[in-house]
This record gives structure tokens, sequence and C-alpha cells, in this order.
């Protein structure tokens, strides 16, 4: 017992704490806690590490509200900022499919759900050091508290796509260079705008909901490789070969509908999709706008 409250209160100070008028209760209000979540979540999260996640995101050194907290909420939520293999998986299988059910409620549009779990996937992922997770601070569930969150995220995505009326700029060619910058888009710009539409949202639709998922969140959202991988727990190597094989896909996609579409062919065609390809980032926003 001396090593765990030896431990447990010397990562407190660390971490500009006071242990409060009873160390030992601090340390037994840490230790059930830490327990509580190794016995929910079979991960190797040290002691240090969760009195670490602990000590940043808990406000109070009352040890009487330290013992309130959720130790399978902290416990999960610390594996995930640390990073550690299998953490975020096994957050997403235990707690979106609930937020899912809540948010079909909301709207069961086809892509509604999916925008706003991507949304809240990067949010919590992505970027360890401004993880959402780092507000979480264990008072309540842990699938309490990421209802909360979602809901929001889905009105703020919601009153979003309100803003968006039909005579907006929606297929991104507005915000491509001028004609008269760049003579080899005015024939997309001025004479072919629908069949582009068309083209892009039907190769679009060749590619499965990771494919999209991913293309948005490095084209788009503008994360790095890293932060692509962090949010589906897999390797940089292994993000980066599906962004590039999303984006070949889909630039094959469009070349082919378009060259259908249009009658085109050769070197016409080539400097069409070269003007598609470097400027993907802006149709591919303006076409995954949450319906």
């Amino acid at each position: 017992m001396k090593r765990r409250a030896s431990t447990w209160l010397s990562l407190w100070r660390e971490h500009g704490r006071r242990p409060g008028r009873d160390p030992d209760a601090l340390d037994a209000a840490l230790e059930a806690a830490y327990q509580e979540g190794a016995a929910a979540h079979p991960l190797e999260l040290t002691r240090e590490a969760f009195g670490a996640h602990v000590a940043r995101v808990t406000k109070p050194d009352d040890v009487d509200a330290l013992a309130a907290l959720s130790g399978e909420g902290l416990y999960i939520a610390a594996a995930c900022a640390a990073q550690l293999p299998g953490a975020s998986t096994r957050f997403e299988a235990q707690l979106f499919p609930q937020l899912a059910r809540t948010l079909k409620k909301m709207d069961a549009g086809s892509t509604f759900v999916d925008e706003v779990l991507q949304h809240l996937r990067v949010r919590l992922f992505a970027s360890p050091e401004k993880s959402l997770l780092l507000t979480y601070s264990g008072r309540g569930a842990l699938g309490a508290w990421l209802k909360v969150v979602a809901v929001r995220d889905a009105q703020r995505i919601r009153r979003k796509s309100a803003g968006t009326g039909d005579d907006a700029p929606d297929d991104g060619l507005a915000r491509l260079p001028s004609p008269a910058a760049d003579p080899e888009l005015m024939f997309l710009k001025l004479k072919h705008r629908q069949d582009f539409k068309a083209a892009f949202a039907e190769a679009m639709a060749t590619l499965d909901q990771r494919q999209r998922n991913v293309l948005q969140m490095s084209l788009v959202q503008g994360l790095s490789i890293d932060e692509v991988g962090r949010v589906y727990a897999v390797h940089r190597a292994t993000a980066a070969r599906w962004v590039s094989s999303a984006r070949e896909q889909l630039v094959k996609e469009t070349r082919q509908r378009l060259a259908s579409r249009l009658k085109l062919e050769g070197n016409e065609l080539d400097s069409l999709m070269g003007a598609v390809r470097s400027n993907l980032s802006v149709s591919l926003g303006a076409l995954e706008t949450p319906s």
C-alpha cells in the first residue's frame, strides 16, 4: 500500500496538485478509480499514465469529489489519449452504436449520421494534445457525456447545412481559377458545370465510407497523414495508402465519366483532368456537405 500511495501522491504533486488533508483517502480514491477502469477495459494503461491524465482533466482536490468520478470512463479516455493500441477501437465499439441510434432520430438521411460520427472521431482521436477527451472530467458516465457532445455537433452540422441554398456554388467550381487565369478551365466552368457535378458525384458514389472519410479528412479538413492514422488507429503508412488509393480512384472514376459525357479523349481530357486533380479538395469539400 505504501508503494501505491507514494506513486499516486508523487504523480499528483508532479502535476501541481495538492494531496489535501487526507493523503491516504486520495490514494484510495485514485487506486479505486484505476482498478475500476482496468477491470472494465483490458488495456495496458500504467498507473503513471492514468494518474497524469486524471490530474490533467479534473479540477477539484476534494477527495469526496474524486471518489465519485467514473473510473471506467476516465480509464478508456486516458488510454485513448495515450494512443494505446486498441483503445480507440474499443471506445468506438462500445459507444458509437448507441450514438448512431440517437443521431438517426434527429436525421435518418443516408449521410448525416456518418458525417457527425466522422466529425466526432476526428475531434476525439486525431490530435491527442487537443483531444475532446481532455474536456471529460469523469463526472458522470462517459457515454452520457459523449451523447451531449454528439448531439451538439449534429445540431451545428444541420444548421450549417440548412444555410446552403440551392443557388449556392455547391460544386466547388466557382472557387477554381478564373478562365482568364487558366484557359484550360473555361470549357469546364462555362459549358459543362452540370456534367462535372454529375460525373464527380457518380465517382464519389463508387467509394466506400472509409474512402470518403479519409479523403475529406486529408483534403478538406487538412489533417496530416499521422492524424488520419490516429483516427483509425493504424500506421501512417497504411493511412497514406488509403488516402492515395481513394484519391486515385476518385480521379479515375471522374475521368471515365467525363470522357463518356463530353466525348473527350487524349490531350484535351488530360488537360481537363489536370485541373480537376489539382482542385480536388475544393470540389470534394463542396460535394461532401452533410445532407
